[in-house]
């Protein structure tokens, strides 16, 4: 029986309709009830609704088994049926959020109420409370109140207060708790306490400490991830941690990120460890330090112009001791770069400026390269018509002319003495004449220029079957300085000497192409596949280029090369950063052939339908060689073959090969010798590369299991602990079909070596395996095994378990000589593992034992 009352509680004027009723009064109270409605209207205005009530009014909906309204004081107050008929419990809803309660009194013009065993949601937890008090739409007091982020139902840990507050439904300030685990309750009691709200995103706070238990020998107890997240602003952040252990070792990282969304962003890591054994007296006890520094900038200057720089910098034992990465612990250089692009806003040109640094450490050499400087302009093509497709292409209409230029600085420091050098890279690049000293080379610092520029003819014949194209190239070189060669007749052997002084070189070179392409089509049925195509695109290039080391180019000189008075002839650029022109003249013929197969693949249903797919049987093979016609010897260039393609599904082969024509002398030379004439080989093979990469996936969400309820701790009920789970087998056994996938790469390589046995290498790779055992727990590794050395690749296994409101994970490496294992217990929601890091005994649960220490990569 649904009727409408004023705030006033006066009847009002009766409409034609009751939602008109509605719409004349906006904060009307509106109310109805299933079973009867009885009105009181001697003294105090009351209602009494029975039988699924439900009261409407602008702050609010209430439904209950029983609700009394108070007309004049605009209070309702709601209670369940009977203590056993929970389907009738109050449930007050309040823009969107629904609120339980055993009784509900509430007042709907202040919005202030009491609850009773009340449960509240809250972002990322819920709040149960005994007494509830809504003092206003912000506040909320709670009397021996629960909070968790687990759901109800699962309360596996939970905070208990005598006295709780809840701020705008985000921040919980809470006096006298206790935190509960598995309903037992921890041995400390908070006075006070507050669980903040936006921890996640922006508020600064300790970082996650964790016990580490080492090898003893070396290194002791340690504590692990000790900290400090600071949060400046929205743009800057920065990090600081360090292990500590009994031993005096210590470990360091810091890192600053910064970013301005569309200008930059970066970050800056410094790394810094120190390691040393127990005792001085210990059995290889020793000290070590290494460090790092790395700089990542990304910055969009302007539409055309960008500035990246991604440096890396540490010593040569950094990440073999403190990563557990097993690509970056194989890693044996760094590289270092910064580099600026500028594109005109038309594309008349574009230019670029860079610099990189490559340290290797298993030679102790270093090779800075920079700064380096590119300029290009865009195609010009000056004979093209106006008018476009009005009147027939000329031949003269095809040209088109490029320029381009270069500068490039090299620094290569390698030392005579790697292993005992003591001098390093950094005081040589500034010190000439320590460069001398630790390389033996007066060559400390290359530089010079190139320019480019070419002429290009496309389609000089006017033919649709055949493409005609002719192209030259004109270089020029500039450099500070060049080279001459005088022979010392005391040790029988040349000595090269440097003459500073600006000198050119320029070279040149032409070339015709002919290329065509031939189709063959054959009928044919193998199996489902009907029809075959086969493309052949054949190339013919000539290409010239004269004898630049002849003595009227000026570019080569000839030096007696021993006391028996044999000559030798040498390019005087031979030292520069970008070569210089070439000896020996070029009258070369060169062939390309390329062939792709495709077919068919038809495939027919039940009904007759046909549906046909095009499929490649071979994406390309091709092989490659060429004739010099000018040489005096070894006429024959090398055969190159290339084989790949994706016929099956999923497949990708890819196939090399190199062949010689040539045999070889007692040195291993190759001599104008064919090998058929000297042996019953056709070709003698050079090396041979394949590779195989494929990825598998299958299954869906894994087999349906329910969560067994929630059972509380009761120290006197030992069935708890009990082997026999009374629920087991309570269901039928569900089909498994989890979802599991991984990727499998292998590659094998061949080398010849002369009079000696080929160098092979085979290795077979598994990436990225995965797997659910069950909907919540997930297995994920990576291992390979090489058949050569008949040994497995480092590899790393992870164990993954989601329970709800915890997250278990171990991670393992029980291979070669870097063995760890790492164990972690952590909970979901960061709210609350906040408060548990600051507990002695619960940060996290986290257990590791490796040479190292530091935290292996997560999946």
């Amino acid at each position: 029986m649904p009727d409408t009352l004023s705030r006033s509680g006066q009847p009002s004027q009766v409409p034609q309709s009751r939602e008109a009723a509605r719409e004349s009064v906006p904060d009307a109270v509106s109310f109805s009830a299933r079973d009867s409605l009885t009105f009181n209207f001697r003294g105090q205005r009351t209602a009494l609704l029975y039988g699924s009530g439900n009261v409407k009014h602008t702050s609010g909906e209430l439904s209950a088994g029983t609700i009394e309204l108070d007309l004049d004081q605009n209070l309702v107050q709601a209670t369940a049926q009977s203590p056993a008929d929970t389907l009738s419990y109050p449930v007050l809803r309040q823009d969107g959020q629904n609120l339980r309660s055993n009784r509900i009194l509430f007042n709907y013009e202040t919005e202030r109420g009491k609850f009773e065993v009340a449960e509240i949601s809250v972002p990322d937890g819920h709040l149960i409370g005994t007494k509830v008090k809504n003092v206003s739409q912000s506040e909320v007091f709670i009397e021996d109140g629960i909070y968790s982020t687990c759901p109800p139902d699962h309360m596996y840990y939970y905070i208990q207060a005598k006295r709780m507050k809840v701020v705008d439904e985000e921040e919980v300030f809470f006096t006298n708790a206790r935190l509960y685990i598995l309903d037992i309750p921890y041995p400390l009691v908070f006075p006070f306490g507050y669980v903040p709200a936006g921890i996640e995103s922006r508020q600064s706070g300790l970082l996650e400490p964790t016990y580490v238990f080492q090898n003893t020998s070396t290194r002791g107890i340690g504590l692990q991830n000790l900290g400090w997240f600071q949060y400046f602003n929205d743009y800057l952040t920065g990090q600081i941690a360090f292990d500590v252990f009994t031993s005096g070792t210590i470990f360091t990282t810091s890192r600053w990120q910064y970013r301005d969304t569309d200008r930059f962003s970066g970050s800056v890591t410094l790394g810094y460890s120190y390691e040393r054994g127990l005792e001085p007296t210990d059995p290889n006890f020793q000290e070590v330090t290494s460090k790092r520094l790395s700089v990542s900038h990304n910055q969009q200057i302007s539409p055309y112009a960008n500035l990246t720089a991604n440096i890396n910098l540490q010593t040569a034992n950094y990440f073999q001791r403190n990563s557990f990465d097993p690509n970056e612990r194989a890693q044996t250089n760094s590289t270092s770069r910064i580099s600026y692009r500028y594109s005109h806003p038309e594309n008349i040109y574009n230019f670029s400026l860079s610099s990189s640094l490559n340290q290797q450490f298993t030679r102790n050499s270093t090779r800075f390269s920079g700064p380096d400087m590119q300029f290009s302009l865009r195609q010009i093509t000056p004979f093209k018509s106006d008018q476009p497709g009005v009147n027939r292409e000329r031949w003269y209409e095809r040209i088109s002319i490029n320029y381009r230029n270069q500068f490039r600085s090299d620094y290569n420091f390698r030392p005579i003495d790697a292993d005992s050098a003591t001098v390093n890279w950094l005081d040589a690049l500034f010190d000439r004449t320590l460069y001398e000293e630790a390389t033996g080379n007066d060559d400390h610092i290359r530089y010079g220029l190139e320019q480019s520029a070419s002429i290009s003819i496309g389609q000089l014949i006017p033919s649709q079957y055949l493409n005609v194209s002719s192209s030259i190239s004109y270089n020029e070189y500039w450099y500070p300085s060049t080279i001459r060669k005088e022979l010392d007749p005391e040790e029988n052997r040349l000595v090269s000497r440097r003459v500073d002084g600006f000198a050119a070189a320029r070279d040149f070179n032409t070339s015709l192409n002919f290329s065509t392409t031939l189709y063959g089509i054959s009928q044919a049925k193998i199996g489902n596949l009907e029809g075959f195509r086969h493309t052949l695109r054949p190339t013919v290039s000539f290409s010239y280029r004269p004898d630049f080391s002849d003595e009227r180019w000026g570019f080569y000189r000839e030096v007696q090369s021993d006391t028996l008075g044999n000559t030798q002839r040498y390019s005087i650029f031979e030292d520069g950063i970008l070569g210089g022109p070439g000896a020996g003249k070029v009258q070369s013929m060169s062939f390309d052939l390329t062939n792709i197969l495709e077919t068919k693949q038809v495939k027919r249903d039940t009904t007759g339908e046909v549906k046909s797919t095009n499929l490649k049987l071979i994406d390309n093979l091709s092989a490659s060689a060429g004739y010099n016609f000018a040489a005096d010897s070894l006429k024959l260039s090398r055969l190159n073959v290339r084989l790949s393609s994706r016929v099956v599904d999923g497949l990708r082969l890819r196939v090399s090969a190199n062949y010689s024509f040539y045999t070889r002398d007692e040195n291993g030379r190759e001599i104008d010798t064919f090998i058929w004439n000297a042996s019953n080989k056709i070709l003698q093979p050079l090396n041979y590369s394949l590779s195989l990469s494929t990825s598998f996936q299958g299954g869906s969400n894994g087999p349906r299991l329910t969560t067994p309820e929630y059972r509380s701790y009761d120290p006197l009920d030992q069935a708890f602990f009990s082997p026999i789970d009374p629920r087991f087998n309570a269901q039928p056994v569900q089909r498994a079909d989890s979802p599991w996938g991984f990727g499998l790469d292998f590659s094998y390589r061949w080398t010849y070596r002369f009079e000696r046995e080929a160098q092979k290498s085979a290795i077979l790779n598994a990436n990225s395996i995965r797997f659910r055992l069950t909907p919540k727990w997930q297995v994920n590794t990576s291992m390979g095994y090489d058949f050569i050395e008949k040994d497995l690749t480092p590899a790393q296994f992870s164990l993954t378990r989601n329970m709800i409101c915890w997250n278990l994970s171990f991670t393992f490496n029980p291979f070669g000589d870097f063995q760890y294992y790492f164990f972690k217990l952590s909970l979901s929601n960061s709210q609350i593992a906040s408060l548990f890091q600051k507990l002695p005994g619960l940060n996290n649960l986290e257990r590791s034992s490796s040479p190292t220490g530091r935290s292996p990569r997560r999946y």
